[in-house]
């Protein structure tokens, strides 16, 4: 008798495991009674494609840049947003950690600027190439509310002389809630031609832009 009671006891863990694997093997997430599913974005001119939440939409992240790869993903809540920025051109700079440096140099006025985690290289990889990132907070007084936002930027410079900058930015509530899915969309991050610059840097030669819609960024939730 006592064998059988621990067997039914134990019932309700067997079935946890198995829901636990099922959701660990899907593609699929579920945030209340919101599924959610990994879409795939893929440049019309052949040049990018990536991996984004199913919640999350994308517009040019700089309206009036003719950049190769011009790109954001965002998230928005009730009172939080999230924010995936993915930007090409021509570098100045001869070295990743220099590059990813120079850019929270415009958020130092901001209240409460602190660089949270200073430039470290190898954790990330852009167009197999390793990557440097930094992580800063500030209240953003940009937003409504002002509120305490951490940005992360992560950046590497190809054989070619190509930068490629990727920015992580959430209010610090969600911070640590999508920075898997930030990774995956990263990692998912795929360059299948090589962006081809204007002879100023800023965009490609021909006429053609990536085919998205000109959706101006969030502001607060």
């Amino acid at each position: 008798m006592a064998q059988i009671l621990t067997c039914e006891k134990n019932i309700p863990f067997l079935g946890a495991a198995i829901i636990f694997l099922f959701l660990l093997n899907s593609s699929v997430e579920i945030h209340g009674d919101e599924k959610v599913s990994w879409k795939t974005f893929k440049d019309k001119n052949d040049v990018f494609t990536i991996k984004y939440p199913s919640n999350w939409t994308f517009g040019k992240y700089y309206e009036d840049s003719s950049a190769p790869i011009n790109i954001y993903f965002y998230y928005q809540g009730r009172i939080s947003l999230a924010e995936l920025a993915i930007y090409v051109q021509e570098s100045l700079f001869t070295n990743s950690s220099d590059l990813v440096d120079s850019y929270p140099v415009y958020l130092q006025s901001e209240p409460n600027y602190e660089v949270l985690e200073t430039t470290q290289c190898g954790e990330y990889v852009i167009k197999n190439v390793s990557a440097c990132d930094m992580t800063v907070t500030y209240k953003d007084t940009r937003l409504e509310g002002d509120p305490v936002v951490k940005h992360m930027i992560i950046g590497t410079i190809d054989e070619n002389g190509v930068e490629y900058i990727i920015e992580y930015f959430v209010t610090e509530d969600l911070f640590e809630h999508f920075l898997p899915v930030t990774k995956e969309m990263i990692r998912s991050f795929d360059v299948t031609h090589s962006p081809e610059l204007s002879p100023d840097g800023s965009g490609p030669r021909t006429e053609d832009s990536p085919d998205m819609p000109p959706i101006s960024k969030p502001g607060t939730i």
